[in-house]
């Protein structure tokens, strides 16, 4: 999830306001969430922090809120658990085993804390995705592979990601990871683009981290087949893919992060599913990995 940190660090510096000059004066404080929750795991790395003017620049230690009370609670039968801060993940988690998080269940989050001297409490909910979604291995790419590898007939082929649905959910996010990734393993033959060394290391994370995002399953469906293009890999070596079923708050967040600034210059919010002064997601997935190789 490390590039939707990158998104939402993007976007906390912003609250609704007038133009691009004037927005220092229409500052507004809030609290940032950073929260996803999933089915059969542990609750944790939930991420509270707060925005800043954009006229200052302060530490980011300074933006982590260490002494919220934060709390998810399970709506159908309203049993809560209250989150810890963990000093060194910088985040909040529960370490009990009391609380559970079931699939096709509806939890709410709840934050109280300070930013700027301002009380705030942020509230959400969330609804967890049905039970069913899981990358069927045999038939997803897997193994050892060259790079832009044909087939029979010399064509290239993509990399083939086929899962099962989870019934009720049209979002699937995909997040691919070069484990291997260096200046030494980058893929500078490649067919797409003449790329020196000094690119590789001004944009390295960029060709790191590769994420795509599958839109508009039909969510009654039971199984969905997609190809991986060779865009996403820019390294040799080993990777890593995570596939998510995701609800409608991170479906809706996704569609609107990136269009935080209007044509007359005006800032706004994506669209979030938080009551109160927050900024951010509390959203709730299922994940399922794969891992494979790109030889030399």
């Amino acid at each position: 999830m490390k590039r939707l940190t990158l998104i939402l660090l993007s976007i906390i510096m912003f609250s609704c306001g007038e133009s691009v000059v004037e927005l220092e004066d229409t500052f507004e404080p809030k609290l940032v969430i950073e929260a996803f929750i999933f089915p059969n795991e542990k609750i944790n790395n939930i991420k509270i922090t707060r925005n800043f003017p954009l006229n200052t620049t302060p530490k980011p230690q300074d933006l982590i809120v260490t002494d919220a009370k934060v709390s998810i609670t399970d709506l159908s039968t309203m049993k809560a658990c209250s989150l810890t801060f963990n000093p060194k993940t910088l985040t909040y988690e529960y370490n009990a085993n009391d609380f559970k998080i079931e699939f096709d269940r509806e939890y709410q989050l709840k934050v109280e804390g300070n930013s700027y001297g301002k009380n705030i409490v942020v509230t959400a909910t969330t609804k967890t995705p049905k039970k069913g979604f899981s990358i069927i291995k045999e038939k997803s790419v897997s193994g050892i592979l060259s790079y832009r590898q044909k087939d029979e007939n010399g064509l290239v082929k993509n990399l083939p990601l086929v899962f099962n649905i989870s019934k009720g959910t049209s979002f699937y996010p995909v997040s691919i990871v070069a484990l291997d990734a260096s200046e030494q393993n980058f893929i500078y033959d490649n067919a797409y683009r003449e790329v020196k060394k000094d690119d590789v290391i001004k944009d390295f994370d960029n060709y790191k981290y590769r994420q795509r995002l599958i839109f508009n399953v039909n969510s009654e469906g039971d199984v969905y087949e997609y190809d991986i293009t060779w865009t996403t890999i820019w390294f040799y070596g080993k990777y890593r893919m995570v596939v998510y079923a995701a609800d409608e708050n991170y479906r809706q967040f996704s569609l609107t992060y990136k269009n935080v600034q209007e044509f007359d210059g005006n800032f706004h919010e994506p669209k979030v599913t938080l009551q109160g002064d927050g900024i951010g997601v509390f959203a709730s997935m299922i994940a399922d990995t794969v891992y494979f190789s790109i030889k030399r």
